[in-house]
């Protein structure tokens, strides 16, 4: 007897292919995600640290994501609030403005935000006091570290420009590397960021904390993306922290995990979106 032809083998093989080809051009035609993230490390080390995060979501959500970090804070605040991207990874006072301008709130880092000040290993500086008449690196005037910092220094009776002389540098690293290279005397800085400075420069440095803590770094999804597609992109942040890369993305980071934002939240950071509006002027 002639064998039987094995037809339903053979269409099964080649439907595979095929559903295997048009996920691959559903992949390769649904447009890009942008997702901006606020400079406040070199591009370098922000693509570094949020690799594993961006490999998840283009997994669960089937789209590239293709990653933009702005010059300085400036820039980036204002490309956030023009709506230049589809998604953020932000300071927690650029988020509570860019609510108010078509972006939606997903997640904020468990963490708090706690203000450290960095000093070379040598220098005679123990507290707040000690810092009158030195040279001060920030890291940029509109990081919520650099806002939470003046701010400390002036309820500890030191004010900008007559007590102390502030240096704006482009990101948290850079100005604790000024500190370590001798170009200031301490840098603001918070201490999730300080994780990602490379350890021959925290070496030569040491850390005075502070008692200011405010809410940590949100991410944020643009409304223009729909209802159904910003819930996708929420389930799929949630699960990272559940994955082996989550997990250790949060730990490495000192981030914790997810939590959503409350209105406590929202309202801890008003004074400092205000200072914002103000420097921005």
């Amino acid at each position: 007897m002639p064998a039987r032809p094995r037809f339903p083998g053979r269409l099964g093989a080649v439907a595979l292919l095929c559903l295997l080809a048009c996920s691959r051009a559903a992949f390769a035609e649904a447009a890009p995600l942008r997702l901006g993230i606020m400079p406040f490390n070199s591009t370098l080390a922000l693509l570094k640290t949020h690799q594993p995060l961006i490999a998840h979501l283009e997994r669960s959500l089937g789209r590239r994501v293709v990653v933009h970090s702005a010059a300085d804070y400036f820039t980036h605040i204002n490309q956030l609030l023009a709506g230049d991207y589809d998604l953020a990874i932000t300071g927690p006072h650029f988020g509570a403005m860019a609510a108010e301008r078509g972006m939606r709130l997903l997640f904020r880092y468990t963490a708090e935000l706690r203000l450290l000040v960095v000093v070379r290993n040598d220098a005679a500086i123990e507290r707040a006091s000690d810092l009158r008449g030195r040279r001060l690196a920030l890291p940029s005037r509109l990081s919520l570290a650099s806002l939470g910092g003046v701010r400390w220094l002036a309820e500890n009776g030191l004010q900008p420009g007559r007590d102390f002389r502030m240096i704006e540098y482009s990101s948290h690293g850079a100005a604790v590397a000024a500190v370590a290279a001798g170009e200031a005397d301490a840098a603001i800085t918070a201490h999730t960021p300080l994780r990602q400075v490379p350890e021959d420069i925290l070496a030569q440095t040491r850390v005075l904390a502070s008692n200011v803590s405010v809410p940590h770094v949100m991410t944020l999804a643009h409304e223009r993306l729909g209802a159904a597609e910003i819930d996708r992109i929420r389930g799929a942040l949630a699960a990272f922290p559940a994955t082996a890369a989550g997990q250790a993305f949060f730990r490495d980071t000192a981030y914790r995990g997810y939590v959503e934002v409350s209105a406590a939240d929202l309202a801890e950071l008003r004074p400092f979106v205000a200072l914002t509006v103000n420097m921005m002027r």
